[in-house]
């Protein structure tokens, strides 16, 4: 919590927050006529909520609503102030996020003048404040016309390909990326106030900031030292009163000497025997919570509230034996990263509730996660998607604002970026999950192998010129910051270190492997090209037809539909997931189905980078996959859709990550059977072994002891071609368990061979309804990815997920599967597929053929 949200929570500070969230009015500059508008907000947001336009996710909606970035556009608003609040020593504005380039205007006199959506804003503002009423006024520019503009004057185009406007505006305009169009999302390029307006009522003083260090750590105590920065309005004396919420930690009390002016002022506490804050799976994210307090003999001046978890975090990246390493220790500890890349929640911003970051916390946590990456095309997120990460204990992966292309390097440009990056610095820097920050998304392998000064017409000296234009950004000022600002926090240029065009950079630091996406490699390559640490790899597919609904008509739902396609933003995405969907399973019976069996493909299919990935350690020692979510309802690479969705993938990913992990991998004809443990203690088990066939006839097994060392992967048993039957593997399956006392640590189902949906047999699937949030579903035979769904019973309108779906059932398998999230679900609308029921008996129905169906078929 900032110290001004602390005090407005606090009534006997002298200090006072007052939003101005109320009385705001809109309108396309020039216009007449004004509109209510909602503050934070956006102008999309805005028009529609005023009914001046449709929804921007629905159907085709994106390509109508191209004007809107064109324009210029006014805000405004009137506020009271008391005279009381006009007696204080300061009164400023605060302005949390500014969309992006505007004047502010109160009372008829400038105020301040805004180029970045990343900075916070403030003004003192007293003098032109009157009793009464009073009246903000922001004029936003086009960010998309100022962009022409500074591309005139500069005369290049720069490089950024996933930008959709024609001048690349998103390189002039400190604006979030992908707000410009991405592959993944629309091109809707907002202005508004994106975050809130408030007056800063201080009294005597204020706590401008507060930050820690923790100066040692051991078993026995931890020692804290908290700077503080104070902005004094008058001079006097005061106490520094420090408190923590665990009564064992002793109060500290300090005296200070207040002045006009900024002033620094140390103070330190101490922790006997610290709880330890750790990631998500290995321990507690225990955090302790201080608050500190300014007071002097009348009271309390002014206080801020901090938790802070007492670890260490370090990121190893050296050359070694194998090449250049690049992993994470916690506490000391070697810690396998397994998680995802995050992107923004939500085109629009303002419609992130902090409901929508409390749900995507638990889902993360819930599927054994302990590290997102916070992607460089989107936003710093908010304070509670922080305090969230923390509480969790899911570590941060936090790129700067910066993503695929070249960027300017003029002095401005540069002073501008100094200042984002010192604001999300110091921001961010005392939460427990943050554990490095990354300059940029891309752009050192854009240089190294996108050819742009072929595509661009570069000459050989205006494009080094443009690198090392880049490298004082990225190699000189971004690290200066953190340096200055946040010592000891790693931080790296560029990621990926290691490209993925050249196989001899694998063993090289961090690594994208996008062969299998991009380059239509199998499944398999995933086993064969590894990095040290995997921070993105990828496989798109469908949301499921639920979620199709709610943003298509009836018409649209054939695959290549105009509005299917507005909403497909890769151009060969359809063609890619359709000649893999058909190889792996044939022709499905229909939409509905093609849109299932894409993400059982893509799971499938992320399901062999997860376990390559974790068998690997320590040699790679982080999966990232891409991506967690979704900005809008698309056609991505996501695990949960935009309506919180849970598809095949996440329900994988929690089965792949759980702390104790069984699997195999083809070798010679038979497998190599693996065993992972994150634990902290070494875990002896019985290793059960065997190969049925669909009937649940058991036709081989083997049964032995085996032992998983303390955060270790290894090698189990070598099953040999020899040792297994000589049977049809098409229609076999190898079962694995790792067993202790009677119960299952851990469990997989193996496919010797594609299972084509044609060779599965009618699963004789069985439903028993136990309540309004739990079914018992079992199988005859083998029923390949079970997938359960149902309508929620509220009235809420959310996704219902399970706390499993798309598994396996073998025959005479049952499994209970429940709501999550305390949901219920109408017994009336529950229903189950699984991979068999897909697929086509009789020739495809007219309605799945498309387009792109077509030029796919054609391209083979």
């Amino acid at each position: 919590m900032t110290g001004s949200a602390a005090a407005m929570a606090a009534p006997a500070a002298l200090r006072r927050r007052i939003p101005i969230a109320e009385n705001w009015v809109f309108r396309r500059a020039g216009d007449a006529a004004w509109m209510p508008a909602s503050v934070p907000g956006s102008n999309f947001t805005d028009l529609l909520r005023n009914g001046a336009i449709d929804d921007p996710f629905a159907r085709d909606a994106e390509l109508r609503l191209q004007w809107i970035e064109d324009e210029d556009w006014e805000y405004s608003c009137t506020f009271d102030v008391s005279d009381e609040d006009l007696a204080a020593d300061s009164v400023a504005l605060v302005f949390e996020g500014l969309d992006t380039c505007c004047s502010v205007v109160l009372n008829g006199v400038p105020l301040l003048r805004a180029e970045n959506m990343f900075c916070i804003h403030r003004a003192e503002c007293r003098a032109l404040l009157r009793p009464g009423g009073n009246e903000l006024a922001i004029l936003f520019r086009s960010p998309v016309a100022l962009g022409a503009e500074r591309r005139a004057r500069e005369g290049v185009l720069y490089p950024a390909e996933n930008d959709k406007t024609a001048d690349h505006a998103s390189v002039y305009v400190r604006k979030a990326p992908y707000h410009f169009g991405w592959d993944w999302g629309p091109k809707y390029v907002t202005s508004g106030i994106w975050r809130p307006v408030w007056l800063d009522i201080v009294r005597t003083a204020r706590i401008a900031e507060l930050r820690h260090e923790i100066v040692s750590l051991s078993p026995e105590r931890a020692e804290l030292a908290f700077t503080v920065e104070i902005e004094g309005q008058a001079g006097g004396e005061a106490w520094l009163e420090l408190t923590c919420d665990r009564p064992d930690v002793p109060p500290v009390r300090q005296p200070v000497t207040l002045a006009p002016g900024p002033g620094t002022h140390r103070i330190a506490a101490m922790v006997d025997a610290p709880r330890l804050w750790w990631p998500n799976g290995l321990g507690e994210a225990h955090l302790y919570g201080f608050t500190l307090r300014l007071v002097d003999r009348d009271g309390t001046i002014d206080l801020t509230t901090q938790r802070i978890g007492l670890r260490t975090v370090e990121v190893v990246n050296q050359p070694d034996a194998h090449g250049e390493c690049f992993y994470l220790k916690v506490n000391g500890r070697p810690v396998f990263m397994k998680g995802a890349n995050y992107i923004p929640q939500d085109s629009f911003q303002e419609a992130v509730t902090p409901e929508r970051h409390r749900q995507l916390f638990r889902d993360t946590a819930d599927a054994n996660m302990n590290m997102l990456r916070v992607w460089g095309g989107g936003v710093y997120e908010s304070d509670l998607f922080y305090d969230l990460a923390d509480e969790h204990g899911i570590l941060i992966w936090q790129d700067f604002m910066f993503s695929c292309t070249l960027y300017p390097s003029d002095a401005a440009f540069l002073q501008l970026v100094e200042e984002e990056a010192a604001q999300a610095v110091r921001r961010l820097r005392h939460h427990a999950c943050l554990a490095l920050w990354c300059g940029n998304n891309e752009i050192s392998l854009g240089v190294a192998h996108w050819e742009w000064p072929e595509k661009f017409g570069y000459s050989a000296t205006q494009f080094a010129a443009m690198v090392a234009g880049n490298a004082r950004l990225f190699d000189e000022l971004l690290p200066d910051v953190v340096a200055r600002l946040d010592p000891g926090r790693f931080y790296f240029p560029s990621s990926p270190i290691g490209h993925w065009n050249d196989p001899a950079d694998d063993m090289r630091g961090d690594g994208h492997y996008w062969g299998v996406w991009h380059g239509e490699l199998p499944f398999a390559t995933y086993g064969e090209r590894l990095s040290r640490f995997m921070s993105e790899y990828g496989f798109q597919s469908y949301p499921l037809l639920d979620s199709i609904q709610r943003f298509t008509a009836p018409e649209d739902r054939v695959l290549g539909s105009p509005v299917l396609s507005v909403h497909q933003k890769h151009a060969r995405g359809d063609a890619i997931i359709g000649r893999f969907v058909r190889e792996a399973f044939g022709e499905p019976a229909g939409f509905e189905q093609f849109c299932y069996l894409s993400q059982v493909l893509q799971a499938d299919g992320l399901r062999v980078a997860f376990e390559a990935h974790r068998r690997n350690m320590p040699i790679c020692m982080g999966s990232l996959y891409w991506q967690l979510n979704d900005c809008w309802p698309a056609v991505s690479w996501s695990g949960i859709d935009y309506y919180g969705q849970w598809k095949a993938l996440h329900y994988q990913a929690a089965r792949s990550f759980a702390p104790v992990l069984v699997c195999a991998e083809a070798h010679e004809g038979g497998f190599r059977i693996h065993g992972v443990s994150d634990r902290m203690e070494d875990l002896d088990a019985e290793l059960v072994v065997e190969l049925v066939d669909f009937d649940g006839v058991v036709l081989w097994r083997e049964v032995r002891a085996v032992r998983i060392g303390a955060n270790e992967a290894r090698a189990l048993l070598l099953v040999s071609a020899d040792d297994l039957p000589a049977l049809d593997r098409g229609r076999t399956l190898l079962t694995l368990r790792l067993v202790r006392e009677g119960e299952t640590l851990a469990a997989n189902i193996v496919h010797p061979e594609m299972l084509h949906a044609a060779a599965l047999p009618e699963p004789g699937i069985e439903i028993e309804i136990l309540g309004p949030d739990a079914v018992r579903i079992s199988a005859r035979r083998f029923a390949r990815a079970v997938h359960v769904a149902a309508a929620v019973l509220d009235a809420s309108g959310g996704s219902l997920n399970f706390d499993d779906n798309f598994f396996d059932l073998l025959a005479g398998e049952a499994r209970v599967v429940r709501a999550r999230d305390g949901r219920c679900f109408d017994p009336a609308t529950l229903r189950v597929t699984s991979v068999r029921d897909a697929h086509a008996i009789a020739p495809a129905p007219a309605a799945l053929e498309g387009p792109v169906q077509r030029a796919a078929a054609a391209e083979r």
